[in-house]
Protein backbone atom coordinates (compact mmCIF):
# COMPACT_ATOMS: atom_id res chain seq x y z
CA UNK A 1 0.00 0.00 0.00
CA UNK A 2 2.76 2.13 0.95
CA UNK A 3 4.58 1.58 -2.71
CA UNK A 4 1.38 2.64 -4.46
CA UNK A 5 0.84 5.87 -2.17
CA UNK A 6 4.51 6.48 -3.25
CA UNK A 7 4.02 5.88 -6.78
CA UNK A 8 0.92 8.63 -7.21
CA UNK A 9 3.23 10.87 -5.05
CA UNK A 10 6.14 10.16 -7.72
CA UNK A 11 3.59 10.77 -10.23
CA UNK A 12 2.60 13.91 -8.86
CA UNK A 13 5.73 15.45 -8.45
CA UNK A 14 6.32 14.68 -12.13
CA UNK A 15 3.33 16.79 -13.35
CA UNK A 16 4.22 19.57 -11.09
CA UNK A 17 8.13 19.33 -13.01
CA UNK A 18 6.43 18.89 -16.31
CA UNK A 19 4.15 22.31 -15.78
CA UNK A 20 6.81 24.46 -14.01
CA UNK A 21 9.98 23.18 -15.65
CA UNK A 22 8.90 21.76 -19.29
CA UNK A 23 12.94 21.89 -19.88
CA UNK A 24 14.10 20.06 -17.47
CA UNK A 25 11.31 17.64 -17.30
CA UNK A 26 13.63 14.98 -19.03
CA UNK A 27 16.15 15.49 -17.02
CA UNK A 28 14.80 15.26 -13.86
CA UNK A 29 12.04 12.29 -14.59
CA UNK A 30 15.01 10.21 -15.50
CA UNK A 31 16.79 10.87 -11.77
CA UNK A 32 13.30 10.13 -9.98
CA UNK A 33 13.00 7.16 -11.98
CA UNK A 34 16.24 5.39 -11.28
CA UNK A 35 15.99 6.99 -7.57
CA UNK A 36 12.42 4.94 -7.09
CA UNK A 37 13.48 1.89 -8.90
CA UNK A 38 16.59 1.72 -6.55
CA UNK A 39 14.17 2.71 -3.54
CA UNK A 40 11.88 -0.13 -4.68
CA UNK A 41 14.03 -2.73 -5.12
CA UNK A 42 16.19 -2.39 -1.99
CA UNK A 43 12.20 -2.64 -0.17
CA UNK A 44 10.36 -4.77 -2.42
CA UNK A 45 12.37 -6.71 -4.80
CA UNK A 46 15.12 -8.00 -3.05
CA UNK A 47 13.70 -8.94 0.35
CA UNK A 48 11.14 -11.05 -1.98
CA UNK A 49 13.74 -12.73 -3.61
CA UNK A 50 15.74 -13.44 -0.25
CA UNK A 51 11.94 -15.01 0.91
CA UNK A 52 11.60 -16.75 -2.91
CA UNK A 53 14.93 -18.44 -2.27
CA UNK A 54 14.61 -19.71 1.09
CA UNK A 55 11.53 -21.58 -0.40
CA UNK A 56 14.02 -23.34 -2.38
CA UNK A 57 16.31 -24.40 0.09
CA UNK A 58 15.84 -28.23 -0.70
CA UNK A 59 17.08 -27.64 -4.18
CA UNK A 60 20.92 -27.84 -5.05
CA UNK A 61 22.65 -24.32 -4.26
CA UNK A 62 23.29 -22.68 -6.80
CA UNK A 63 20.39 -23.15 -9.00
CA UNK A 64 17.62 -20.95 -6.70
CA UNK A 65 19.24 -18.27 -6.53
CA UNK A 66 20.89 -17.91 -10.59
CA UNK A 67 17.28 -18.38 -11.61
CA UNK A 68 15.89 -15.99 -9.45
CA UNK A 69 18.97 -13.47 -9.60
CA UNK A 70 18.43 -13.54 -13.61
CA UNK A 71 14.40 -13.51 -13.64
CA UNK A 72 15.40 -9.84 -11.39
CA UNK A 73 18.52 -8.90 -13.79
CA UNK A 74 15.99 -9.26 -16.72
CA UNK A 75 13.42 -7.47 -15.76
CA UNK A 76 15.33 -4.66 -14.45
CA UNK A 77 17.01 -4.80 -17.99
CA UNK A 78 13.38 -4.19 -19.54
CA UNK A 79 12.82 -1.71 -17.09
CA UNK A 80 15.90 0.70 -18.03
CA UNK A 81 15.33 -0.59 -21.70
CA UNK A 82 12.10 0.73 -21.86
CA UNK A 83 12.95 4.44 -20.44
CA UNK A 84 15.82 4.45 -22.80
CA UNK A 85 13.69 3.78 -25.41
CA UNK A 86 11.31 6.03 -24.45
CA UNK A 87 13.89 8.36 -24.43
CA UNK A 88 14.67 7.98 -27.81
CA UNK A 89 17.63 5.93 -27.54
CA UNK A 90 16.43 2.98 -29.36
CA UNK A 91 20.06 1.13 -30.29
CA UNK A 92 21.18 2.13 -26.86
CA UNK A 93 18.61 0.16 -25.22
CA UNK A 94 19.16 -2.28 -27.55
CA UNK A 95 22.85 -2.72 -26.93
CA UNK A 96 21.89 -2.59 -22.83
CA UNK A 97 19.23 -5.42 -22.84
CA UNK A 98 21.43 -7.30 -24.75
CA UNK A 99 24.44 -6.97 -22.59
CA UNK A 100 22.45 -7.86 -19.19
CA UNK A 101 21.20 -11.35 -21.26
CA UNK A 102 24.79 -11.84 -22.25
CA UNK A 103 25.68 -10.90 -18.22
CA UNK A 104 22.68 -13.93 -17.30
CA UNK A 105 24.31 -16.56 -19.48
CA UNK A 106 27.68 -15.86 -18.36
CA UNK A 107 26.80 -16.50 -14.87
CA UNK A 108 24.80 -20.08 -16.17
CA UNK A 109 28.24 -20.70 -18.46
CA UNK A 110 29.73 -22.74 -15.36
CA UNK A 111 26.90 -24.52 -13.80
CA UNK A 112 25.48 -25.70 -17.47
CA UNK A 113 28.54 -26.95 -18.12
CA UNK A 114 28.82 -29.52 -14.78
CA UNK A 115 24.91 -30.43 -15.51
CA UNK A 116 25.73 -30.78 -19.54
CA UNK A 117 28.96 -33.19 -17.92
CA UNK A 118 27.05 -35.11 -15.52
CA UNK A 119 23.84 -35.99 -17.62
CA UNK A 120 26.28 -36.74 -20.40
CA UNK A 121 27.97 -39.18 -17.89
CA UNK A 122 24.78 -40.62 -16.96
CA UNK A 123 23.44 -41.34 -20.43
CA UNK A 124 26.54 -42.65 -21.32
CA UNK A 125 26.81 -45.37 -18.56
Amino acid sequence: MLTLVQSIVVFLILLLISFTVPKLQPLLYTSIFFYFLLHLLSTIVLPFGKYFVALFEPLPDPFPKLLIGSAILFYVSELIAKHIEEAGYGSLASVTHFTVKIAILTLWMQHTSTLIELLTALITK
